[in-house]
Formats: C-alpha cells, sequence, structure tokens
C-alpha cells in the first residue's frame, strides 16, 4: 500500500506556485511552465484577467503544464483552484461567491501520453454563467488553433470568452481594445450560459423510475387474481438535490467529442471551487 502512495506521488505533477499577480495588483496572472506564450500572449491575458477583477472582482488564471502523466486534467485544474484559492478573495462582488476560473492547457507535443488537453474549472461562485456546457464548448471552438499548435492565440480567445461571460453576468464592459479583439469570437458559449440542458441524474431517475414501474405492472398483471398489489416504490435518492455540488471545490467533467467525464468530492476548504468545469483533447 505503500509503495502504491509513493507511485501515484511521482506520476503527480508538479503545480506551480501561483503567478506574481495572483491575489496582488501586480500584472501577471499567467503560469506558462510549458513555455508555448509569447510576451504579446501574457500581456493580452493579463489585461483581460486583471480587467475582469478590476470591474467584478472574479478572477481568472491561465496555466500551462509540459505534461501531466496519466492524470485527469480536470483534476490538475481543481488542485490548482484549491491550491491557489482562485476567487476567494472577490472585493466588488460577494466574498461567498469564489468567482474564480482556472484555464489549464497541456500541449500534445509534450505531454506524454500524446494528447493535448484543454480544461476550464469553475469556482462555485461562477458555474451559474460558466456551465459545464459552456467550458467545454470554448475549449472545443479553438482546437483548430491548439491542432496547428497556435497556443497562444488559442489561450488568448479562450480568455476574452470567458471575460465576455464575466461581463454579462456583471454588467460590465472589456474595455475597448479588448472588445474589439472579441469580433471574431463565436458566442455560442454565451448563448450556453441560460441553460446547461437536463441534468444527467434526472435523466437516470426517469430511466430507472419507468423500468420500476414497467417491472411492477408486469407483476401487477400475473397477481392480479392472487393475493393482489405490488410492493410499494422506493426512491432511493431525493430528486431535487442530486445534482447539487456541496462547498469547494467538487466534481466536473469533460463535453463533447475527445472530452472526459468524471467527478470528484466536496472540499471544504478555503477557495470556493466546487470542482465544475468542462474541456476538450485532440
Amino acid at each position: 500500500m505503500q509503495a502504491i502512495g509513493v507511485w501515484m506521488l511521482l506520476q503527480a505533477p508538479q503545480i506551480p506556485g501561483p503567478p506574481r499577480g495572483f491575489g496582488t495588483n501586480e500584472a501577471d496572472i499567467v503560469v506558462d511552465a510549458a513555455n508555448v506564450l509569447s510576451s504579446a500572449n501574457i500581456a493580452l491575458i493579463n489585461r483581460v484577467a486583471f480587467d475582469v477583477r478590476a470591474k467584478s472582482g472574479g478572477e481568472i488564471t491561465v496555466v500551462t503544464l509540459p505534461d501531466i502523466g496519466d492524470r485527469d486534467p480536470a483534476m490538475v485544474a481543481l488542485e490548482i483552484g484549491r491550491q491557489w484559492k482562485v476567487g476567494s478573495l472577490a472585493e466588488i462582488g460577494d466574498r461567498s461567491r469564489n468567482t474564480g476560473a482556472v484555464v489549464l492547457l497541456v500541449p500534445k507535443e509534450t505531454n506524454s501520453d500524446g494528447r493535448g488537453r484543454c480544461y476550464i474549472s469553475t469556482g462555485q461562485g461562477v458555474e451559474g454563467f460558466i456551465t459545464d456546457a459552456a467550458s467545454g464548448t470554448i475549449c472545443r471552438s479553438v482546437t483548430p488553433l491548439f491542432m496547428q499548435q497556435d497556443y497562444g492565440n488559442a489561450l488568448e480567445q479562450i480568455a476574452l470568452q470567458v471575460g465576455q461571460l464575466f461581463a454579462r453576468e456583471f454588467n460590465f464592459s472589456l474595455d475597448t481594445a479588448l472588445a474589439a479583439s472579441t469580433r471574431q469570437i463565436p458566442d455560442q458559449p454565451v448563448r450556453q450560459r441560460r441553460s446547461s440542458g437536463i441534468p444527467p441524474q434526472l435523466i437516470f431517475f426517469l430511466v430507472l423510475l419507468f423500468f420500476v414501474l414497467s417491472s411492477f405492472r408486469r407483476r401487477g398483471r400475473r397477481q392480479r387474481r392472487g393475493c393482489g398489489g405490488g410492493l410499494p416504490l422506493i426512491i432511493p435518492f431525493p430528486i431535487g438535490g442530486g445534482h447539487q455540488r456541496s462547498g469547494g471545490w467538487g466534481g466536473g467533467g469533460f463535453g463533447g467529442g475527445g472530452g472526459f467525464g468524471g467527478g470528484f468530492g466536496g472540499f471544504g476548504g478555503g477557495g470556493g471551487f466546487s470542482g465544475g468545469g468542462g474541456g476538450s483533447s485532440w
């Protein structure tokens, strides 16, 4: 058992420390450990992040890692959110909203499994307007750029799209230069913020209910002339709370083709990430 624990520790990617601008007024909120961004890329992403923070209190951070081994990128992004406490100190918005988002990129060329990964992990306070579906759509919208190894432009567009969602939610406008840069960005993720679709738990419950009722109906026909009556229907879990996440950084998944699924347990500490999010691979 101890050997397994050591192996898992060796396999886990090293989470870098937060950038200089995280939690301060310094204009640097990007960690480019994979070394795929130019100074111009970093400057634009920083401008988006600091414009969002100045006008809403929300925090966006962008992290590139050269390799995450066999780890789920959602777990890595979740760990970054936990360690850095992204969005936990929003001053303009309500502090309890935990308005933070982590954008994680792992280039295909350096990842040991030969696949590129993009994942957007969301704090508890932004899940209502940066849905899991929207996160996945944003990552997939720049997949052609990822495949061309144009990671700088791809992450600029992701930052701008996430910034637009903050602007809509908190009723502000990105500064003029940034707004001009968003004209080429598709608005599909923005539309999705209003509805994330039918919760998977509800679909599962309805399918289960259908089979249970069908079973009792068939039993009732066989026993109609016997003692009659079937066993009472027992619902093993509440309908309302099945899809809710409890405090901290919890679960999330990848959406769409080439994506991933899965969920994680809750996290009760500071940082306020419930682990929602979505992403893509190529």
